[in-house]
């Protein structure tokens, strides 16, 4: 019967010890729909009370890995204790990840999206939505509360739709003189609401029209 007992927690959560924070939180998901109680996969495999202690050892292995200090001094500890060897953590080495393959790719882009789904039930998120999409002009900075709130890094949604960290950022920013033309601005959003299972043709049309009410300001500024 699998345990995590001999497990630190990168072998836990099956990243590597370089993994950025984006990476640790696409294993936690994975991690989680694998072993929770609706699992279709494990659901017969463990008790309840098995169930309970893997879950545990999860949340215990990202709440330390996705904290920097945390993950510093856990890191120290495994140097200190001979587990692992500190080159073990440069960015420099093998990208390990990388060959998981285009299945990896694929699992991760349904646990995003079985992810947002799930936070989507959660009251305060569901407030939000209906607060920030009640409004006619949606600006870029409440895309970026609605994509935080989700718990959802840049890094995530490139991996998803493709489009360039940069571009994202400067949607997020309203730094509209640095985006390209409006129908490629139009995908953008598109793409971005899909990942946030949200409304993209309102989306699409309330960023457009922050964006109309802003230019004159930002040209007389």
């Amino acid at each position: 019967m699998k345990t995590f007992e001999h497990e630190n927690f990168y072998q836990i959560l099956q990243i590597p010890a370089n993994a950025r924070s984006d990476e640790i939180k696409h294993a936690y998901r994975d991690a989680l729909a694998i072993y929770e109680a609706e699992s279709v996969a494990t659901y017969s495999l463990f008790s309840e009370e098995q169930r309970e202690c893997l879950l545990q050892a999860i949340e215990r292995a990202f709440d330390t890995l996705i904290n920097r200090e945390k993950r510093t001094a856990y890191n120290q500890m495994l140097v200190d204790t001979g587990q692992m060897d500190a080159a073990d953590f440069c960015r420099h080495g093998q990208r390990k990840l990388e060959a998981y393959g285009d299945n990896r790719i694929q699992t991760s882009e349904k646990r995003l999206s079985q992810w947002v789904q799930k936070k989507a039930d959660a009251p305060e998120i569901r407030q939000l939505i209906e607060v920030i999409l009640s409004k006619a002009e949606l600006s870029g900075h409440e895309l970026k509360q609605l994509r935080e709130a989700y718990g959802i890094e840049i890094p995530e949604i490139h991996a998803v739709t493709k489009i360039s960290g940069d571009s994202l950022k400067r949607i997020e920013a309203n730094q509209f003189d640095d985006l390209p033309a409006e129908i490629y601005v139009k995908q953008f959003l598109k793409a971005y609401a899909d990942v946030l299972h949200l409304d993209s043709g309102h989306v699409i049309d309330s960023y457009l029209k922050f964006m109309a009410q802003a230019k004159p300001n930002n040209d007389h500024a």
